[in-house]
Order: C-alpha cells, then structure tokens, then sequence
C-alpha cells in the first residue's frame, strides 16, 4: 500500500519567503487553484473553474 505524504518527517525546511506554493485540486464537478507567490499581496478570488471535455 502507498504511504501518504506526512510534512511533518520532512527533513527540509520550507522557506516561505522564497517558495512558490500552488495547490490544484480537481473533482468531476469543478476546479481550484491556489497559490503563495512570495513578493504578491494576497487577493484571493473565489471564481470556480469548471471542467471541460476536450475530444481529438
């Protein structure tokens, strides 16, 4: 079985201020993306991103 990611056994710090985090989380229904960018003033918008079916 696969074990999950646990941060808290990381043996690296994470430098915050130098980092840029992104998040993506997807369902059938919709989408969110999140991210820190170090240096941008937090805006956070709440625009739902929803999937499309793209066919070849």
């Amino acid at each position: 079985m696969p074990q999950s990611f646990d941060a808290s056994r990381s043996l690296t710090a994470l430098e915050q201020d130098n980092t840029i985090v992104a998040v993506i989380e997807m369902s059938k229904a919709k989408w969110l993306i999140a991210a820190l960018v170090p240096g941008f003033k937090r805006q956070p918008l709440k625009i739902p991103l929803l999937p499309t079916r793209h066919h070849c």
